[in-house]
């Protein structure tokens, strides 16, 4: 009886320091794993998502439904481009405004700021030579 006894007792305290190891993180590593399912084809290359991409998604179900995590990543893409949209439509909108009210100079529209600033040396620019008869089409 004292044998048996010694024995559980070493095996516990085997399991017991096994334990500890692995909780240090000197047992090794798991494998990498990979999802089970396609990616998704939402705004691939670099292109952006179109309204037909998000209408026709198709998730891969599980037992109890969708799996979570593709979810998540479907909707985080989706806020992502609608994100990019509304300020992508806000500068436009801005530039508009600019535009119907003068407050902009084309040149600013165009990521040409400088196009309304006199010459450094304070000299206007020259004027182009006037056309003639012979330069006209």
């Amino acid at each position: 009886m004292v044998v048996v006894m010694l024995v559980l007792v070493l095996a516990g305290v085997a399991v017991l320091g096994a334990v500890v190891v692995l909780a240090m993180g000197r047992g090794g590593e798991l494998a990498e794993t990979h999802p089970d399912y396609p990616r998704l084809p939402l705004g691939a290359e670099g292109r952006p998502l179109s309204g037909a991409e998000v209408a026709h998604m198709r998730f891969p179900r599980t037992f109890w439904g969708y799996q979570p995590h593709v979810m998540d990543e479907a909707l985080r893409r989706v806020a992502h481009a609608l994100s990019e949209r509304d300020a992508r439509v806000a500068v436009l909108e801005q530039q508009l405004h600019d535009l119907r009210h003068g407050s902009g100079s084309v040149g600013a529209l165009h990521g040409l700021d400088g196009l309304d600033e006199p010459p450094p040396n304070g000299n206007p620019p020259a004027a182009p030579p006037p056309l003639t008869k012979d330069d006209r089409p």
